[in-house]
């Protein structure tokens, strides 16, 4: 049973928007609709007898922003806890219902896919048999195996083990595909085409299909088909220029920015195509790059180069944004200040007691003080260099000047702040052992994401998703024995497959 109504959502200025009822029945089973635009109606949702009588849970959210309606239900859409304890176990996450297929390596794509993943959308991972991603492989491991560098971007996936150049996994893939929402791929660029699971012939099975390629260098230009990697791309793009002292050898940036960039590039993308989606019905092909991505990072950068002419170079610790704005070593360890207009400036002065430096005209202002910056640099050097940061980082915060020592990863992980705000977490995976790892970096109040899934094994859930496909026991031997999937079952299911 189905119900639509219209109300104001409080989320979204336009008077005109489309919401989902998702009904709650005793099986647990979800179902949605997509209402038409209507003009609304202030106020809570009617429940009629029908529903009341057979639908134990209803919650209602808007299509658009997944927001709660105003009226009875306000406080329900500021306070999830209150909505949680009313809808129970019922997981409404701003992606709830989107059905994801990942066919990806490495980094990009599967970051992009466990974005999704992590904020409710439904994600399978379409591996190599016997194979699988690349980065189940790379050292360290967690205790079970599981590698550290994979369990970074997979949780929250089904993994599925597909041999794409059979006919039989094929198959498979276009059936998963033509039930989904969205394709995310970073392979390089036309080697899904070649395997037959091109845009266009998916998107004719599945007009509704947001299919996002992931490459190097993006889907046209002379260097289309070329093979790139974070490492590569950050000397390409120009950003490995930027990094490192002045005069030193090119240093690679600690982050994965180029990956992490374009994952993130990726995400942005497949939300704007599942709005503009909600308006047309329509899927699309959305292509995004490391090279892309790196270029769009360059920011300031770029705009600096075109005003001035003059390409910018490594400038260590420091910025062109302001001085001080860099690493100082202190008597113990280093320590970071960064002043970034004159009220902190004014401020950093009086914490140094140098009160002088305020008038004096070499630095007046940040264009003075960039013109005179080493003798600057080397004045507040052997001022910090007299105390521990300890007594810098009381002094400094006391006059409101940002600072803050360089913390190693083990700092990181134990500071208060990094705990209160959950971003490390736990997840048991599916041997029992225990994976640490970066939590949620967005919250959101009335449809918060959930780690739900930690990184699969390598197919571990090929069977049951071929089963919910509609393939028997037997057909799932034959291809088992074929090699065209690859199996992981948990030891209460081995006896039903002995035979794979």
């Amino acid at each position: 049973m189905i119900m639509h109504e219209s109300v104001h959502c409080p989320m979204m200025n336009s008077k005109s928007r489309e919401w989902r009822v998702f009904l709650l029945a005793s099986s647990r089973r979800e179902v949605g609709y997509e209402g038409q635009s209507r003009r609304p109606r202030i106020g809570p949702l009617p429940r009629p007898r029908c529903v009341r009588r057979r639908i134990s849970k209803v919650a209602v959210v808007c299509f658009v922003c997944r927001s709660l309606p105003e009226g009875d239900r306000s406080k329900e859409r500021l306070n999830p806890g209150i909505r949680q304890k009313q809808y129970g176990k019922m997981n409404i996450g701003p992606l709830t219902g989107i059905k994801v297929v990942e066919i990806g390596v490495a980094l990009a794509g599967p970051y992009c896919a466990m974005t999704l993943g992590d904020y409710g959308a439904s994600v399978i991972k379409i591996e190599r048999v016997g194979v699988g991603d690349d980065s189940r492989h790379w050292y360290p491991h967690f205790e079970g195996n599981v590698g550290h560098y994979f369990a970074s971007a997979n949780r929250n996936k089904k993994s599925i083990a597909l041999d794409l150049k059979s006919p039989e996994g094929l198959a498979v893939a276009r059936r998963l595909i033509a039930q989904a929402d969205v394709v995310v791929e970073n392979y390089r660029y036309g080697a899904l085409a070649r395997a037959g699971l091109d845009y266009e012939s998916l998107a004719a099975a599945n007009p509704r299909l947001i299919y996002c390629s992931i490459s190097g260098f993006g889907a046209s230009g002379p260097r289309v088909t070329e093979p790139a990697n974070d490492l590569f791309m950050q000397a390409f793009s120009g950003g490995m220029s930027l990094t490192g002292e002045p005069d030193s050898s090119p240093i690679r940036m600690g982050l994965s920015v180029a990956d992490l960039g374009a994952g993130l590039f990726a995400t942005i993308a497949i939300l704007m195509a599942l709005q503009a989606r909600n308006r047309t019905g329509l899927g699309q092909r959305v292509d995004t790059s490391l090279l892309e991505g790196q270029v769009a990072m360059l920011s300031y950068h770029l705009t600096q180069f075109f005003a001035s002419g003059v390409p910018p170079v490594p400038g260590g610790s420091g910025s062109s944004v302001g001085v001080p704005y860099q690493a100082f070593k202190a008597l113990d360890e280093w320590l970071v200040i960064a002043v970034f207009n004159e009220r902190m400036w004014a401020d950093f002065c009086q914490a140094v007691e140098r009160p002088a430096w305020k008038d004096d005209p070499r630095f007046a202002n940040n264009d003075s003080r960039l013109l005179h910056r080493p003798l600057l640099v080397a004045w507040i050097a052997e001022i910090i260099a007299t105390r521990p940061v300890s007594h810098w980082q009381k002094l400094l915060s006391r006059f409101n000047v940002p600072n803050s020592p360089v913390f190693k990863i083990d700092e990181v992980v134990n500071d208060p702040q990094v705990q209160a705000r959950d971003m490390i977490v736990e997840v048991e995976d599916s041997r029992g052992g225990i994976v640490r790892m970066a939590g949620l970096p967005i919250k959101m109040a009335a449809t918060p994401g959930r780690i739900e899934l930690p990184a699969p094994r390598l197919g571990e859930h090929t069977a049951s998703l071929l089963q919910e496909l509609g393939y028997d026991l037997d057909d799932i031997r034959q291809m088992a024995a074929a090699g065209a999937i690859g199996l992981h079952l948990p030891d209460d299911r081995n006896d039903e497959f002995a035979n794979a």
